[in-house]
């Protein structure tokens, strides 16, 4: 596929154009303070999505001040310098607008979707809360709260609590071990100049990325960013952080569960999404666990009735990540689920996966990798975090031809690697507790 290069002189705007993975056309273009812009032109319906991202987010967190990511976000969401929050309220609802903000792991993102016509206005509105955020002494205070009673509810359910206990273990003080939402005693710490110093540390010039998808006039969306986020200042650029996972010393952890049913939750280290394994990781997790036809929910629940729940999970990390295998179950069955899903993982590990369920796995992963692209906001959503994570927006097609290139002999190789280090194994048991 060839690129066509515009040079936009008026707009001092180099811009690149090329189809996107879903049938529009990618605009790729800096603003005059260098900010990298996506835009991805749609057909058919008048509307727009806007997303704003930065690398700066949890993984560059630590025990101190953990959480400080996600609160930032949400504060910057609730007023601005120039809008109290009634008033930011009342200017996106005028426009039809919906104003988002979140934190992750590896990005943190703050959005808008309107109407087309409207475009102009909400990137006014979205560069207000983007470079003038308030930081109001109540709203914190009241978010704050909020964190803490979501801390606080994670514990009332026993797959949170399980896959908390486990990062934790798993990860140690590195900064993916703690859940996004941080830990009370950091987020409670948090102060003015805190939050103050951290957006100025993520969000300026040298670390965001803004993703746009939609039907609009390119001239409008081109002169509206420029507008309201080139004269943004540039500012400390973010560095992937070093971290090294130490070995975890315990290979299983029981804990005393307040629930009625029992949990396990046992994993392996797995690589970052930079790694060559990476690919067919994802679909060994869609054939061991990611639908209902999977090798995990066949035999464990369909064929055993040992499981409520069953699943498997391989998270997209920028650093070491983890692959894990997750189980609601009752107390009796815990001793032979075990050892049954060692007998799965091992008989995975031994044969070669059958052309028909490597095909159909595949075809599962399209379908669900297209439908979940649809609109607009999604598109933009995507095309930023693959931008941010390091992959490209371009790797959004690119990840289905990999996907494809998957063979037996991939999925043989990557499986014994990974299936054959020490696992993890958190298991919930009601009414026991101890460490093994």
């Amino acid at each position: 596929m060839k690129a066509k290069y515009i040079f936009i002189a008026a707009a001092a705007l180099t811009c690149v154009c090329a189809n996107s993975a879903l049938g529009g056309e990618m605009q790729v273009f800096n603003l005059k303070n260098d900010i990298k812009v996506l835009f991805n032109k749609t057909s058919g319906v008048k509307v727009a999505a806007v997303k704003i991202f930065t690398p700066v987010s949890v993984i560059c967190e630590n025990p101190e001040n953990a959480g400080i990511s996600y609160l930032t976000a949400k504060l910057m969401a609730k007023s601005t310098k120039n809008r109290n929050n009634e008033t930011l309220a009342k200017d996106i609802d005028d426009i039809g607008a919906d104003l988002s903000a979140d934190a992750d792991y590896d990005y943190a993102v703050l959005g808008i979707s309107c109407l087309s016509e409207y475009f102009e206005k909400a990137s006014e509105i979205l560069s207000d809360v983007l470079v003038n955020p308030a930081f109001d002494e109540k709203e914190t205070a009241f978010e704050k709260q909020n964190i803490n009673a979501a801390l606080d509810s994670r514990r009332d359910s026993i797959g949170v609590t399980a896959s908390d206990t486990f990062i934790k273990l798993f990860y140690g003080d590195l900064p993916y071990g703690l859940p996004v939402l941080g830990r009370k005693e950091s987020v409670n710490a948090v102060t003015e100049k805190d939050l103050k110093e951290w957006h100025k540390n993520s969000y300026n010039a040298s670390n965001i990325i803004i993703s746009v998808s939609g039907n609009a006039d390119s001239s409008v969306v081109k002169k509206a960013l420029e507008k309201y986020f080139g004269n943004i200042e540039t500012g400390k650029k973010f560095e992937k952080p070093v971290f090294n996972r130490h070995d975890v010393k315990i290979d299983k952890k029981e804990i005393k569960g307040k629930f009625n049913q029992a949990y396990i939750l046992k994993g392996f280290s797995a690589p970052p999404l930079s790694d060559k394994d990476f690919v067919t990781l994802k679909v060994i997790n869609a054939i061991l666990g990611g639908r209902m036809t999977s090798r995990l929910f066949v035999e464990l629940r369909e064929k055993m009735g040992l499981a409520y729940e069953v699943s498997a999970v391989y998270p997209t990390r920028i650093k070491e990540s983890y692959f894990a295998v997750y189980i609601g179950l009752d107390k009796k069955n815990i001793n032979l689920t075990l050892k049954r899903i060692d007998e799965i993982l091992n008989d995975f590990r031994s044969g070669k996966v059958d052309e028909q369920e490597l095909k159909d796995t595949k075809n599962y992963i399209k379908g669900i990798y297209v439908m979940d692209r649809q609109t607009v906001g999604k598109q933009s959503y995507y095309f930023g975090w693959r931008e941010v994570i390091g992959q490209g927006w371009e790797y959004d097609k690119k990840y289905l031809e990999d996907i494809e290139n998957v063979t037996p002999k991939d999925i043989y190789e990557t499986a014994n690697r990974i299936f054959s280090q020490k696992p993890l194994a958190v298991i919930i048991n009601p009414g026991t507790a101890g460490n093994k």
